[in-house]
């Protein structure tokens, strides 16, 4: 009898070593695949394929993230092991299956189709990057990079070729945008403020490496990358992007310059001062570096003209050019022309307010939000225009009510709080590569707070976020065991 139940617990300790290695070597593909088809999903002619490819991709996604999502928890289960899991986010889950059954009327199968989205990034994205598994991340990176370059380096060939034209699609709001189009650097993206902030991502990236590689070949290779990601940021007039580059470069030359100049309590707070002016000064200069590099661009575009692919003669001849004279400028006309500085963004948080109203406690879901707006309070600036409130933390107002959006909140604010906690204690042996993580999700963050991002969406940013998270989530926990050991 004992030496059944012996062979009985071996047995299943096999199937466990089976499964979580089937786990880790899906881990890869599951990660790239979905990489790849979210930067696909940001190509503006992505959104004149056949829908159906999209939905193969969806499922395929789906499908892996099923897998991953079994192999990681389902070990735990069996050894009755305490679960790795973020219990808000459990709570934000509920209660965005609270929001859809209560306004089951309107959009039920897409905020369902958003809840599963929802717990992929939560329950397999963030777990994978919390595994901290440095070849997934190494290779995403370089994925990123590559890809990512390629098509920034169009979107600049297009600028010199004084590419203009914009043609309707129904699956975009604004249409198809390719080239300078009113005074922006689309290239071949649907929405250079995401675009742009990918490409402060890859940035960072680009830093990093610098970093780590001692050769001088790759370094300036790299260094040419950051620069081609860097003009890019310049040209699409994204002033979120501007705000996201300057909060990432005061982040990190405060903290970097902490780690640099260490001191001890008598003069912390003179070491303090001297580290937020060295911030301020550097995105300052960030901030000038932009203005430089776009007023260089102008005067190379307008100075330069390289031939147009043929492909797109057929579109031009529609679209008339930027400006009188076919003159490259960087003034954007909706901001030019618009008294209100926040381009609408105001009259939209404004309507978010308005239809969290109708349900203080749960919101009117996610999907189904411009439909309520248009039958409750058709004169709001949502129900007239069928727009996202552009804030991440407005959207969740609307969408989930106070008692989502302070879940949500919460789980940010302790995550900030176990960084600053590490930051700040100074004693982290990849402290440089932990302040380029940080920076990667305060990017996104920041963006979020502009433009729907991070949460109740899937775009690439998003995914990017909670699998940093993720992996400083991993920090998170060492953190955890050794003050454990230290009791």
């Amino acid at each position: 009898m004992d030496k059944y139940r012996l062979s009985e617990v071996h047995m299943s300790s096999n199937v466990l070593e089976r499964i979580e290695k089937i786990g880790n070597k899906l881990s890869l593909p599951y990660i790239i695949f979905f990489e790849l088809v979210l930067i696909a999903r940001m190509v503006s002619v992505y959104s004149t394929l056949p829908t159906k490819i999209d939905s193969i991709f969806t499922l395929i996604i789906i499908v892996f993230s099923g897998i991953v999502f079994f192999c990681h928890f389902f070990p735990m289960l069996l050894k009755k092991k305490k679960l790795q899991i973020e219990y808000w986010l459990v709570l934000f889950i509920v209660i965005l299956v609270i929001t859809t059954l209560i306004n089951h009327s309107y959009a039920f199968t897409e905020n369902i189709k958003l809840i599963i989205w929802q717990c992929i990034f939560f329950f397999c994205v963030f777990e994978v990057g919390r595994t901290n598994n440095q070849r997934i991340f190494k290779i995403f990176e370089y994925v990123l990079l590559i890809v990512w370059t390629v098509l920034t380096s169009i979107a600049l060939y297009l600028f010199f070729a004084h590419v203009n034209f914009s043609m309707p699609v129904k699956t975009l709001y604004y249409g198809m945008r390719i080239g300078f189009y009113e005074n922006r650097l689309y290239g071949i993206f649907v929405d250079p403020n995401y675009a742009c902030t990918i490409s402060l991502i890859c940035i960072l990236f680009a830093i990093r490496n610098i970093i780590k590689n001692k050769k001088i070949i790759q370094r300036t290779l790299y260094s040419f990358i950051a620069l081609i990601q860097f003009s890019y940021v310049a040209l699409s007039g994204s002033r979120s992007g501007v705000i996201q580059l300057m909060a990432a470069t005061f982040f990190g030359v405060f903290f970097v310059y902490l780690y640099k100049n260490p001191t001890n309590r008598k003069f912390v707070a003179t070491k303090l001062v001297q580290a937020v002016l060295s911030a301020i000064v550097c995105s300052a200069i960030a901030y000038g570096g932009v203005l430089f590099v776009q007023s260089g661009y102008i005067f190379l575009g307008n100075e330069i003209h390289v031939s147009s692919p043929k492909m797109l003669d057929s579109f031009e001849k529609r679209t008339p050019a930027n400006t009188e004279n076919n003159k490259l400028s960087a003034k954007r006309p909706d901001v030019e022309e618009n008294t209100d500085i926040s381009n609408s963004r105001f009259k939209l948080w404004k309507s978010a307010t308005e239809l969290m109203r109708l349900n203080p406690l749960f919101g009117v879901t996610p999907k189904g939000f411009v439909d309520v707006a248009k039958e409750k309070i058709p004169e709001t600036h949502i129900a007239r225009t069928g727009q996202t409130p552009h804030s991440a933390f407005f959207y969740l107002l609307a969408a989930t009510g106070i008692t989502g959006t302070i879940i949500f909140v919460v789980f940010l604010i302790t995550k900030m709080v176990n960084s600053l906690r590490i930051l700040f204690s100074n004693n982290n042996k990849d402290y440089i590569e932990f302040i380029i993580d940080n920076q990667v999700v305060l990017v996104i963050l920041v963006s979020s707070l502009l433009i729907t991002e991070i949460v109740l969406t899937r775009r690439t940013a998003t995914f990017v976020f909670w699998l940093y998270l993720g992996k400083l989530q991993h920090t998170f926990d060492l953190m955890k065991v050794k003050l454990r050991n230290k009791k």
